[in-house]
């Protein structure tokens, strides 16, 4: 069997394991995969164990009704996917806000743990045409430097802020449109004298200046289910902080404002 990972052009074999795996783009394994009758899905000959998602985790990547096809034939497959729909979906902000709505986390958790866990949440707001969503967007106008305007889409420099925010919002009222975002509490973390390793293309690493930083801590976790959501793993494998320049809105790492930090902790 093989790994197939949704990058450009590598084809290999892991020495240590055995395991061959296939490096593509997505439109590579939509001319070249095949799912076969007993759910099986194949690439070059090959059965794949594992989809590994590089790309297409925005709706904008399904260009075509046949990129929409692929995915569903990929997610009746056999092969496990990382992510699956379902976990690529509880992902984006949309779904996030859902979860603030009455009753919906007490169907999960006991009211105890659903107090504990709102506790930290960030305020959200769904923006869809009509008077709860007004009423949400004149959240923004009245505090413009409270809120963030947040489309559900990964990998950072989405995000609309401030005046942007507001103009934005402005073009949509009324408009069907303003239910693809959601209104998201801005969070002011505190700033943190830091430096930080770079390279650029063909350079070795330098180590920056001294400049002032805000950090964000993320938890690495491993949940594996079968086909009948049945939980087989889940648990917590360790942190990652991402560490940005305080004067930056936006941090994503892979626009390359945000590097990958490591954290300390101390009593």
């Amino acid at each position: 069997k093989a790994v197939v990972s949704t990058q450009s052009g590598h084809y290999g074999r892991g020495d240590d394991y055995g395991i061959i795996s296939m490096k593509m783009t997505y439109e590579e394994f939509m001319e070249e995969g095949e799912l076969s009758s007993d759910n099986r899905y194949y690439v070059r000959g090959k059965e794949i164990a594992i989809f590994y998602f590089r790309s297409m985790w925005n709706e904008d990547h399904y260009k075509t009704e046949k990129h929409w096809e692929t995915r569903l034939k990929i997610e009746r497959s056999k092969a496990v996917k990382v992510p699956n729909i379902r976990h690529q979906c509880i992902n984006l902000k949309y779904f996030q806000q859902a979860f603030l709505n009455k009753g919906v986390m007490e169907k999960y958790l006991t009211e105890g743990e659903s107090k504990l866990v709102k506790s930290v949440f960030a305020e959200l707001y769904q923006l869809a045409p009509g008077a709860e969503g007004d009423k949400a967007a004149q959240l923004a106008f009245d505090d413009p430097r409270g809120w963030v305007l947040k489309p559900s889409r990964e990998g950072g420099g989405n995000n609309i802020w401030e005046e942007e925010m507001l103009e934005k919002l402005t073009q949509l009222h009324d408009s069907d449109e303003r239910e693809a975002f959601v209104l998201m509490q801005r969070l002011n973390a505190p700033h943190v004298p830091n430096r930080v390793v770079r390279s650029g293309p063909n350079e070795r690493a330098k180590l920056s200046e001294t400049f002032d930083t805000t950090a964000e801590l993320g938890l690495f976790c491993v949940y594996v289910a079968d086909s009948q959501e049945k939980v087989l793993v889940n648990e917590v494998a360790g942190p990652l902080i991402r560490t940005k320049p305080a004067a930056n809105n936006e941090g994503g790492i892979a626009i390359g404002i945000g590097v990958m930090d490591s954290v300390v902790f101390a009593d």
